[in-house]
């Protein structure tokens, strides 16, 4: 039984081989986007595990900025067809970038949570809380409060102000002695409630973009700064 020939009028056409070829990419023009979506994720993902690194142990960890442009650099030249000029300046935006997120989800989510337990975690900070609390609502012991209450009001007086000064270290000890009676009678809870109002408080008279400033050491500008190399370098070299 012989094959069936071809309907009329559609002669057919065989396939061309091309020996040692190789087969064509399926990614087609889409393919460039790769290292620009790899270098997103990459940066996305590491920003997050550095703010949850602060948060457990209680440091910047300045370093990890190094960290962040080899990470980067690796993953583009990895994600690349080939080293291109434009991968690494993609990769020292990515650099800073995930720097400058980091730093804010830190600020945002565990500067915090870090204040709040460094206060409570040391007496004497929290004996400086309840000291601030009890100045502000004038809750100290009736005979106290009445010593404080004649304390000369702050003026241009030198004489006042020394009368004033001297008042008030005599009445420091006291001062100091209730404080803390009241932090021991606290609960943790109440201790806990206490401290994060008044956190709260001071970190919110700075501005946002404020405190992100204030996050910038010089050890985060040495570290972002040899990042930023690494990630130049690395980007271009490293190739799959």
């Amino acid at each position: 039984m012989g094959h069936p020939s071809p309907p009329p009028g559609k002669p057919r056409i065989p396939a061309p081989k091309v020996y040692g070829a190789k087969p064509r990419s399926p990614q087609g023009a889409s393919g460039a986007s790769s290292p620009v979506l790899t270098g997103l994720i990459v940066a996305t993902l590491y920003a997050v595990l550095w703010t949850l690194l602060v948060y457990v142990v209680h440091n910047p960890v300045s370093l990890a900025g190094w960290g962040a442009g080899g990470l980067i650099g690796i993953a583009l030249a990895r994600a690349a067809r080939a080293p291109s000029p434009s991968l690494g300046t993609l990769a020292v935006v990515l650099t800073v970038g995930t720097v400058v997120v980091a730093k804010a989800l830190i600020l945002a989510f565990a500067l915090r949570p870090i204040l709040v337990d460094e206060i409570v975690r040391h007496p004497e900070a929290t004996r400086a809380v309840y000291v601030l609390d009890m100045t502000i609502h004038r809750t100290f012991s009736p005979d106290l409060q009445a010593a404080l209450d004649t304390l000369p009001r702050r003026g241009g007086d030198t004489a006042r102000a020394d009368v004033r000064a001297l008042m008030a270290f005599e009445l420091q000890d006291r001062i100091i002695a209730e404080a803390r009676a009241r932090d021991s009678a606290a609960t943790p809870a109440e201790r806990e409630r206490l401290v994060r109002t008044y956190s709260d408080q001071i970190l919110g008279r700075a501005g946002f973009l404020v405190m992100l400033g204030k996050l910038f050491s010089f050890w985060d500008l040495l570290w972002l700064g040899l990042g930023v190399s690494s990630a130049w370098k690395l980007a271009q070299s490293v190739t799959r």
